[in-house]
């Protein structure tokens, strides 16, 4: 089953990815996606107004790589602005744009319906920028096997606990308790994870998980944990660790998170990453040209050195 999940009013890839298009759609769910696919350099006026601006950045800790790294690349492009980028997860990505705190967010999720609520409530329209494609990847240590593959309902059953041992999942594993790790409520990588893979069995994560507040943590336990299992986002699957394929239910095919399937959503859990403003950004501003620069080529050059996958792009008229 090839399921090109979209999340939410989210347009599918070969709807909303088209070359040289603006395309901006207002949702009835309450949030906006405002995309800019090129296949040329962005080209700006010449004005100089921008070139001594600040701007903050704050959420996802799967999307902060990229962020980061960008803002490296623009300020040493343009000398003279300034980019803060913080993490702390999609949920204060979206609180701290709807409060005002920060310029723009950083979410591997869309808005929960409490986040629309809220902004909402406090005259915000959030915008959604998709800037990377990106896989929730299950991984466990190597001492669990070197080729496990499972189904969505299997992995949801580990981490409901109803599984609490290995030899429980399939006799041939070890007959050692599965140490469960995930990451802490509010996560974008924890929101995707339970909605493929808990809430669709009605499954919520055990009191006995063990909780992480990053990727990068939840990797160091993966790699340093025996009988261990876990879930991060590509860019943080290393070799020290065993991905595992996953079905989306018995006798479908088992599908590694490869650039390919990833790319054409035939890997269960591929999702797009994004930027959030409260409000378009004044054209010409840095915040507007800071998108403009993830989103053109050496932008998304700078997202595959991160480990992430760049906004496939379809010929024109597609």
């Amino acid at each position: 089953m090839n399921r090109e999940r979209s999340h939410g009013s989210i347009q599918t890839s070969r709807a909303i990815i088209v070359m040289t298009l603006l395309f901006i759609v207002g949702f009835a769910s309450g949030y906006y996606t405002d995309t800019l696919f090129s296949s040329q350099t962005v080209v700006w006026k010449e004005d100089v107004a921008w070139r001594t601006e600040s701007i903050s950045i704050s959420g996802s800790t799967t999307v902060l790589p990229i962020a980061n790294a960008c803002a490296i690349a623009f300020m040493n492009k343009y000398p003279g602005t300034s980019i803060t980028v913080t993490g702390g997860g999609s949920g204060r990505g979206y609180s701290e744009v709807i409060d005002g705190v920060v310029d723009i967010g950083m979410a591997s999720r869309p808005p929960k319906q409490k986040e629309i609520n809220d902004a909402k409530e406090k005259g915000v329209a959030l915008w959604l920028y998709p800037i990377a494609l990106d896989a929730v990847c299950v991984v466990v240590h190597p001492s669990v096997n070197k080729t496990l593959k499972l189904t969505l309902q299997e992995v949801g059953k580990i981490f409901a606990g109803i599984y609490t041992r290995w030899s429980d999942v399939d006799p041939s594993l070890p007959d050692e308790p599965i140490y469960v790790v995930v990451r802490e409520p509010g996560s974008g990588t924890r929101g995707t994870f339970e909605e493929y893979v808990m809430e669709p069995y009605g499954y919520d994560v055990t009191d006995a998980a063990h909780v992480r507040p990053s990727n990068p943590a939840v990797r160091t336990t993966i790699e340093t944990t025996p009988y261990s299992i876990g879930y991060v986002g590509l860019g943080f699957v290393t070799s020290k660790m065993v991905v595992v394929a996953l079905a989306e239910e018995e006798g479908e095919p088992y599908i590694y998170p490869s650039i390919e399937n990833i790319a054409s959503f035939k890997y269960p859990i591929s999702r797009y990453l994004y930027l959030v403003t409260s409000t378009r950004p004044e054209s010409g501003s840095l915040a507007d040209r800071f998108i403009d620069f993830i989103l053109s080529p050496e932008g998304q050059e700078i997202v595959e050195e991160q480990g992430f996958l760049k906004l496939p792009r379809y010929p024109a008229g597609v």
